[in-house]
């Protein structure tokens, strides 16, 4: 891959670099470890058969706490007890400290000019951030660049065993890690920082991070990065394309994908990050991104197992391989079965990186009206094709609604992704950019809307009592013919060896008494059948499951299928997706 093409692939998202020879053969964040974090120390007691859920820690402090008592003395207290209890537990640790308005009072005290701020958001702001140093003026750097490197003495410093539980070290430089001066404009315009000298800023801060972490003789330490988008900081992006040593690697924070689902432009983030993050030929990424306060907005409200099951198979369709949970939303998992199998779910499918060896294949149904999509929806019929356009929207869901599809608040369709996951009250079936199709991974539906149709709020309204299951999903419409759904298996999957069985758990929702599939797969010329079902009738949602040793596997069907779901009468069945364990030779 040319440096151009690497250039291109570092925007917004939460990626982490490694190579074959990071940390001296030492993988900074292996596979085994993908999936849901605990992001603020929600567990206590990680042996607890309930606590499984969790692959890694996240710890953050703020620098007033690091450093309460003044100018050379650090108390690192608060990371040693996450790295003991990391160590203990077998689990691996990100690590950061919260500076800028989380610095402690005696900078003012001591040379550092106090900046007060006129919040942007003064409803989440004023009292939060009510203190701001003065960032480039050269006390505040003294203190601070010495605050890294003592940082730096004591992790590396750390005994073998807890040295290793050690992953990766955020670099903050401004407000919270978002890499920002001020969350507002300052009072006194005399310490306005330029864009320009916060950017001169940042590059010294990462030189000093560099320094301290990774130009040492050993336990170098890998650093992640947010804020160096090619486009908006350009020479912060350089920087760490062309200072940082390929050999340690580097990473770089965001995303949003795992907060919620419909945000808008999903598909071009999946196109752009997918080819480095699930099966990457080359250059190989990690994606890092949080799981913040999204999980207590007001969609997530309306019913919280159907806000995390859809936020992760939104993570997943993206290739998020680790999702930094809240404590709180950790807490909530650890008191709600059904939300912690949910985090189960979604380390399953994160780790699911190489098709050769995984144990698990996956399609979720769901159908995604793109208003971007000016081929689906013509802009004569449906409105010109632009964000804005919240009239496309509503016409679009009005041909969906048969279906069930529906605008609940389209205002927030216009709204970027940030204010989307905070603000938006409702269900929108329509959106700018929205993934369009299944949320996959390794298992293909072909053609699905010429051989099934999307389903919108299944059993109808939507509230606290709804399954997961009911947001979307595929039905067969025996009125125009579409009563066979096909699948395939990625190319690679079994291509060194054939599995030893599959087992597939198919989720369907049993409706109309007396009516019946089944489930077909290609042997040979033959096609044989695996599993027939026929419907009590009960309006529930339930699940099947049935092994197969002797499926084909070479893509020998109709379509290049391997398998089918087959209508076996004329009653219309549905389906929230598969699910196919493999297990191997």
């Amino acid at each position: 891959m040319s440096k151009k093409n690497i250039s291109y692939s570092l925007v917004i998202l939460a990626i982490f670099i490694f190579n074959n020879v990071l940390l001296a053969q030492k993988i900074a964040v292996p596979i085994t470890s993908y999936g849901t974090w605990d992001r603020g120390g929600g567990i206590d007691d990680y042996s607890d058969p309930k606590a499984d859920f969790v692959m890694g820690i996240e710890v953050s402090a703020k620098w007033a706490e690091v450093q309460s008592k003044g100018p050379g003395k650090y108390d690192f207290s608060m990371f040693q007890e996450v790295l003991d209890n990391a160590t203990k537990y077998h689990k691996i640790v990100k690590i950061s400290i919260n500076v800028g308005p989380d610095a402690p009072m005696w900078l003012y005290e001591n040379g550092v000019p106090l900046v007060k701020v006129t919040s942007d958001k003064p409803e989440k702001h004023d009292k939060k951030f009510a203190n701001y140093p003065f960032y480039i003026n050269e006390a505040h750097k003294q203190y601070y660049f010495e605050l890294i490197k003592q940082f730096s003495l004591f992790l590396r410093n750390q005994p073998k065993n807890k040295f290793e539980s050690i992953a990766f070290v955020q670099v903050k430089t401004g407000a919270t890690g978002d890499e920002s001066p001020y969350k507002g404009d300052p009072n006194n315009q005399e310490y306005k920082i330029s864009k320009k000298q916060w950017e001169d800023f940042r590059l010294e801060s990462f030189t000093q991070f560099k320094k301290y972490f990774n130009d040492v003789n050993d336990n170098q330490i890998v650093l992640i990065f947010n804020g160096v988008d090619e486009e908006k900081q350009p020479e912060a992006h350089a920087w760490v394309m062309n200072t940082i040593d390929p050999k340690i690697g580097f990473g770089i924070k965001g995303g949003a994908y795992n907060r919620g689902h419909h945000l808008s432009n999903e598909k071009s983030f999946k196109k752009k990050w997918m080819p480095f993050l699930v099966n990457p030929k080359g250059m190989k990424l990690f994606s890092a991104s949080e799981m913040d306060a999204s999980w207590n907005k007001p969609i997530f409200e309306i019913n919280k197992e159907i806000g995390f099951y859809w936020a992760a198979i939104s993570g997943m369709n993206t290739g998020v391989s680790s999702t930094n949970m809240q404590k709180g939303a950790i807490e909530y998992g650890y008191d709600h079965k059904e939300i912690a199998d949910i985090f189960r779910m979604f380390n399953k499918y994160a780790q699911q990186v190489y098709p050769t060896t995984a144990t698990t294949a996956v399609s979720i149904f769901h159908e995604g009206l793109d208003a971007a999509d000016v081929v689906k929806f013509p802009e004569s019929e449906f409105g010109v094709a632009k964000q804005s356009n919240l009239d496309r929207y509503v016409k679009i869901c009005k041909a969906y609604e048969p279906r069930g599809a529906k605008m609940d608040d389209v205002k927030s369709a216009n709204l970027n992704q940030v204010n989307q996951r905070y603000s938006q009250e409702g269900y929108n079936d329509a959106g700018w950019e929205i993934e369009d199709g299944n949320y996959e991974r390794f298992l293909t539906q072909i053609n699905p809307n010429e051989t099934s149709i999307g389903l919108f709020r299944v059993r109808g309204t939507i509230d606290e009592k709804s399954s997961k299951y009911d947001r979307f999903a595929r039905s067969f419409e025996n009125a125009t013919g579409k009563n066979t759904m096909y699948f395939k298996f990625n190319d690679e999957m079994f291509a060194n060896s054939k599995p030893q069985s599959l087992k597939f758990t198919i989720t369907w929702l049993d409706k109309n008494a007396g009516s019946t599939w089944s489930l077909k797969y290609t042997k040979g010329k033959d096609i044989k059948t695996a599993i027939e079902v026929k419907s009590k009738g009960d309006n529930q949602w339930k699940s099947v499951t049935v092994d197969v040793a002797d499926m084909g596997l070479n893509h020998g069907g109709k379509f290049g299928s391997d398998f089918m779901l087959v209508n076996t009468d004329s009653v219309d069945d549905i389906f929230n997706g598969i699910e196919v364990t493999i297990q191997r030779k």
